[in-house]
C-alpha cells in the first residue's frame, strides 16, 4: 500500500497527458470526428468527474469509485484537447486554392524569406491571385533570386501555385497539415523574379503591424552580419530574429549530424538561457542594494524582469509556434515564483503542456514540441529523483585546491548527466521523424552547452546593454567568435562518416509504447516506476517485429526503392531518384533505414533495361515501366509502376496485374509495399481513400 499512498498527489498529473493525447487523437483521426463529440466527451466526464468525486459520507481506505472518478477526469481532459484541435482547424479555415497550370500574378507583401538547397523562397500575405475571388491568405512563392525584395516590402510575381504537398509517403511528413494551420493557402515557384510593387498596405492594423516587425527583424539581421561578418556572424542572426536563410547548407548540415541542429531554432534552450541570465543578473544585482534587498522581494521582481526580457526576445525572434510554445513554459516557471510555487516541479511543466496544446494543438504532432517536452520532463524527473535521495553529512573542507577540483568535477558530472538523459528522452522521437541517431550528439553537446550558456549568452547580453550607445559590436563579435566555436565543433563531429546511424521509422504504435514508457517513469514515483521497462520492452519488441516492405515509392516516382535477394543476401536497390532534386530519394532513403552514403552508391538491379526494369521478389514478380511503350511488355509481373498514365483499360492490358499508373499515383500518393507470410501483397498508400480531412487536397 506504501507505494500507491506515494502517488497520492500524481494522478493529476495524468491529465496534461491526455489533454495531449485528444488533441493527438483528432489530428490523427481518418475524417472529421463528429462535431458535437469532443465537447460531449468533455462534459460528461466532467459531470461524473464531480459527481463520484464530491459524493457525501465516509470514504474507504482504498476506493474503487474514486478511480472511476479520476478515468472520468482522464476522458475529460481527453475532450479538452480534442475540442480545443476542432475549435483550432475550425478558426484558421479558407477557401481551398483552385490549381491552375498556367501561370497568375499574384500580389502581396513579403512576410519571410526562407532559404534552401534550391534557392530563396518568399513568403506572401496575399493582396490578389489573378483567377482567384477568395485569394488564400499566405503563399510561398520558389524564386531565383529574391534580389531587392526584403521582408516587409510589396512584392509582384508570376508563378505556378497549387495546394501544399501531403506526405511524399505512409508516416511520412504531412506538410500540408502544418500549412493549413499556418494559413498557407499555396505553394509554388515563379517564371523569372519577382519585383516590387507598389500598391497599398494591407487595410487590417495586425497586418501592417506584422509587415514592421518583418521589415524590423530583417534589419536587424543585415546589422548583425554586418556588425559580425562569418559564419558566426549568420548564426547569431538566427538566434537572435529566426532568420536561418543565410547559414550556408554545409553548417546546416553539420550542426544537424552532430546533434546540435536544435541550436539553430529559438526555442526552449535559448529562451532558457537568455530567461536564466537576466533573472540571475537582476536577482544579484538586486541583492548588492540594502535598501531594496531589505524591503522588496528581489527574486519575484527578477522574475519580473525575465519575463519582460522575454517578451521582448520573443518579439524580435519572430514569434514562431517553437518560440511561442518555449515562452509559455517560461511564463509557467517564472510564475511560479512570482506565485511562491517552486519553479521547477512536474506540476508546472504539465500546466505548460496543457496550455500549449489548447494554444496550438496542432504542434503536438510537430516533433519540436515532443522532443522539448520529452527532454523537460526527463530532467525535471531526474532533480524530483536527486532532490527526493538520502543526503550525505557534509565532510570537513578539504581545502581550496582540491574543493575547486571537486566542485569543477562535480559541475562536468551534472552537465554530462543533463546532456545523457536530455539526449535519451528524445532519441525515440528523433529516430520516428528524422530516421537518424547521432552517435556523437552526447559529447558535441557536452562541449557546445557551456560554450552557448557562458560565452554566447553573456555577449549576447552585453550587445543588447551597449547598443543604445552604438558599441554593439563588440557583444556581437564575440557572440559571433562562440558560435563559431560551436559550427567547428558540430563540423568536427558532424564530418565523421560513422556520425550519423541511420534506423527504420519505427510504427505509430511502437512510437506509443515507448511514450508510455517514458511517461510512466517520470510521472510516477518509487518502485511503481520500474514498470516502465515493460512499456518499453513491449515498444522495442513491436519495432523489431515490424514488417518490411519490399517496394516504396513517392507520389511522383522520383525515388522506387526495391528490396531483391542476390547471392541469398537482401539489399535495397533504386530505380528512378537520378533527377536534380534528390528530396525524395534522401526522405524516402531515410525511412527504410538507409544511410545517405548507402544511398549514393545504390544502383539499379541487374539486368534492367532503359526502358523497363522487372525484380523479384519472394513470390512476386515486380515491373517498373519508365515509358508508356513499356508497359504491355511488363504485364506479366503482378504489380506495374510506371510515371506514365496507361490509357487502355486495366482488363485489356494487363488482366493479372495490379496498375500503380500517373493517374493512381495522383489519386493516391506513394506507397509502401509488402508481401505477407502467404504470399499475398498489400499495398500501403500515403492518401487513401478514408482519410478525408479539410488539409489534404481533394
Amino acid at each position: 500500500m506504501s507505494v500507491f499512498a506515494a502517488q497520492r498527489d500524481r494522478w493529476v498529473l495524468w491529465l496534461a497527458p491526455a489533454v495531449v493525447a485528444g488533441a493527438a487523437a483528432w489530428l490523427g483521426a481518418p475524417g472529421d470526428p463528429p462535431i458535437w463529440g469532443p465537447g460531449l466527451l468533455f462534459l460528461g466526464g466532467l459531470a461524473l468527474a464531480l459527481v463520484l468525486s464530491l459524493r457525501p459520507g465516509e470514504r474507504p481506505r482504498v476506493d474503487p469509485v474514486l478511480a472511476f472518478a479520476a478515468l472520468a477526469a482522464l476522458a475529460c481532459a481527453f475532450g479538452l484537447g480534442a475540442s480545443a484541435a476542432q475549435w483550432r482547424a475550425a478558426s484558421v479555415a479558407q477557401p481551398a486554392y483552385i490549381e491552375s497550370e498556367e501561370p497568375v500574378r499574384v500580389e502581396g507583401w513579403v512576410m519571410a524569406i526562407n532559404a534552401n538547397d534550391s534557392g530563396p523562397r518568399l513568403r506572401l500575405l496575399v493582396r490578389s491571385i489573378e483567377g482567384q475571388q477568395s485569394p488564400p491568405r499566405l503563399v510561398r512563392v520558389a524564386v531565383p533570386r529574391a534580389g531587392v525584395l526584403t521582408p516587409g516590402r510589396a512584392a509582384r510575381c508570376r508563378a505556378v501555385l497549387g495546394p501544399p504537398a501531403g506526405p511524399l509517403a505512409p508516416r511520412a511528413y504531412d506538410f500540408s497539415r502544418r500549412a493549413y494551420f499556418e494559413q498557407l493557402g499555396a505553394t509554388g515557384f515563379s517564371f523569372g523574379r519577382c519585383y516590387p510593387a507598389r500598391i497599398e498596405p494591407p487595410t487590417s492594423w495586425l497586418d501592417r503591424h506584422k509587415l514592421r516587425l518583418a521589415a524590423l527583424r530583417a534589419d536587424l539581421s543585415a546589422e548583425i552580419q554586418h556588425a559580425a561578418p562569418g559564419r558566426g556572424g549568420t548564426i547569431a542572426a538566427a538566434l537572435i530574429t529566426g532568420d536561418r536563410s543565410s547559414i550556408d547548407a554545409d553548417t546546416n548540415s553539420a550542426l544537424r549530424d552532430s546533434g546540435l541542429g536544435h541550436l539553430l531554432a529559438v526555442s526552449g534552450i535559448h529562451m532558457g538561457v537568455v530567461g536564466g541570465l537576466v533573472f540571475a543578473f537582476l536577482l544579484w544585482t538586486f541583492s548588492l542594494i540594502p535598501p531594496i534587498a531589505l524591503r522588496w522581494p528581489v527574486k519575484k521582481i527578477a522574475a519580473a524582469g525575465a519575463l519582460i526580457a522575454l517578451s521582448a526576445y520573443l518579439v524580435i525572434s519572430g514569434s514562431s509556434v517553437p518560440a511561442l510554445r518555449a515562452f509559455v513554459m517560461a511564463c509557467v516557471a517564472f510564475g511560479a515564483i512570482l506565485l511562491d510555487r517552486p519553479a521547477i516541479s512536474m506540476r508546472g511543466l504539465a500546466l505548460a503542456a496543457v496550455i500549449v496544446t489548447l494554444l496550438f494543438p496542432e504542434s503536438v504532432l510537430e516533433p519540436g514540441f515532443q522532443m522539448s517536452f520529452a527532454a523537460t520532463m526527463a530532467l525535471v524527473a531526474l532533480f524530483e529523483m536527486l532532490k527526493r535521495a538520502p543526503h550525505q553529512p557534509a565532510l570537513p573542507t578539504p581545502g581550496p585546491l582540491i574543493g575547486a577540483l571537486q566542485a569543477i568535477s562535480r559541475g562536468i558530472g551534472a552537465v554530462l548527466l543533463i546532456s545523457l538523459v536530455a539526449g535519451l528522452a528524445t532519441d525515440a522521437f528523433a529516430i520516428y521523424h528524422f530516421q537518424r541517431f547521432s552517435i556523437y550528439a552526447l559529447p558535441a553537446n557536452l562541449i557546445a552547452a557551456p560554450i552557448m550558456s557562458f560565452l554566447v549568452a553573456p555577449a549576447a547580453g552585453l550587445a543588447a546593454l551597449l547598443a543604445p550607445f552604438g558599441h554593439a559590436d563588440i557583444g556581437l563579435e564575440l557572440m559571433a567568435s562562440a558560435l563559431d566555436m560551436i559550427a567547428a565543433i558540430g563540423a568536427t563531429f558532424g564530418a565523421r562518416p560513422e556520425a550519423v546511424r541511420a534506423m527504420a521509422q519505427p510504427s505509430e504504435l511502437a512510437l506509443m509504447l515507448c511514450v508510455m514508457a517514458m511517461l510512466w517513469a517520470c510521472l510516477w514515483r518509487g518502485p511503481l516506476r520500474l514498470g516502465a521497462l515493460a512499456w518499453f520492452a513491449a515498444s522495442a519488441a513491436v519495432y523489431a517485429c515490424a514488417p518490411t516492405p519490399i517496394a516504396a515509392f513517392d507520389s511522383d516516382l522520383r525515388a522506387l526503392y526495391a528490396r531483391v535477394s542476390q547471392d541469398g543476401d537482401e539489399s535495397w536497390t533504386l530505380m528512378a531518384g537520378r533527377g536534380r532534386s534528390t528530396y525524395a530519394r534522401d526522405r524516402l532513403g531515410a525511412m527504410l533505414g538507409v544511410s545517405q552514403p548507402q544511398i549514393e552508391r545504390l544502383a539499379a538491379p541487374l539486368g534492367c533495361a532503359e526502358t523497363a526494369c522487372a525484380w523479384r521478389s519472394p513470390s512476386h514478380t515486380l515491373s517498373f515501366a519508365l515509358s508508356r511503350e513499356a508497359a504491355p511488355t511488363a504485364c506479366d509481373a503482378a504489380i506495374l509502376i510506371t510515371p506514365h498514365e496507361v490509357s487502355d483499360p486495366q482488363s485489356a492490358l494487363c488482366p493479372n496485374a495490379i496498375i500503380i499508373d500517373r493517374a493512381d499515383l495522383a489519386r493516391y500518393g506513394g506507397g509502401f509495399i509488402y508481401e505477407e507470410e502467404a504470399g499475398a501483397l498489400r499495398i500501403e498508400r500515403a492518401w487513401p481513400d478514408d482519410v478525408r480531412r479539410p488539409w489534404r487536397a481533394p
